[in-house]
């Protein structure tokens, strides 16, 4: 008579260990986002090659060239001189010309560095191939660190702005930290 109520409490258990699983997955799955503001001409200048053909006169155009990037990242896509509230942090990383012909891919290695009040400290790792020439382009979420620690996820990522060699990225990121 033990075992008529054993099988059902356990399949009850397997059912409620099962969705809790389940529930906890969604739990850590998030969405952001961000603007990047990349500037390698003008005032402001956050972005400089390093090397290239040419050396560091190179430009971000031409296949080879080495860029090292300390970008703004913001809330919004405008960025006003005094608005510390819109800024979220920098992107501190290169990106690479990979295309020999068009010069329009770019290898994208990057750490966000938050310090905002929310995600202050924190970091996210991404890495991917920007076809500059495609209207959507993905990066992976290959890391972070604080509340981000084990984040893992993607950036379908827009051109929001374009002046010359400056631009203004849009990413819309999912990741999950679970």
């Amino acid at each position: 008579m033990g075992f008529r109520f054993l099988f059902p409490t356990m399949a009850t258990a397997a059912v409620i260990v099962v969705f809790l699983n389940g529930a906890a997955a969604a739990e850590g799955e998030m969405n952001m986002v961000f603007y990047m503001h990349d500037n390698v001409k003008g005032n402001n200048v956050t972005a400089i090659p390093v090397a290239g053909v040419n050396g560091s006169s190179s430009s971000p155009g031409h296949f080879g060239t080495v860029v090292v990037i300390s970008d703004v990242i913001t809330k919004s896509p405008q960025l006003a001189e005094f608005d510390s509230h819109n800024i979220l942090g920098r992107a501190h990383g290169m990106y690479v010309n990979t295309n020999l012909v068009t010069g329009l891919d770019f290898l994208m290695l990057f750490s966000l560095i938050f310090n905002d009040l929310e995600y202050n400290g924190s970091t996210l790792e991404l890495h991917g191939t920007d076809r500059f020439n495609q209207p959507q382009r993905e990066y992976a979420v290959i890391g972070g660190t604080g509340k981000f620690r084990f984040a893992r996820g993607y950036a379908v990522v827009t051109t929001e702005f374009l002046s010359g060699p400056n631009s203004v990225l849009k990413f819309n990121t999912t990741l999950r930290t679970d």
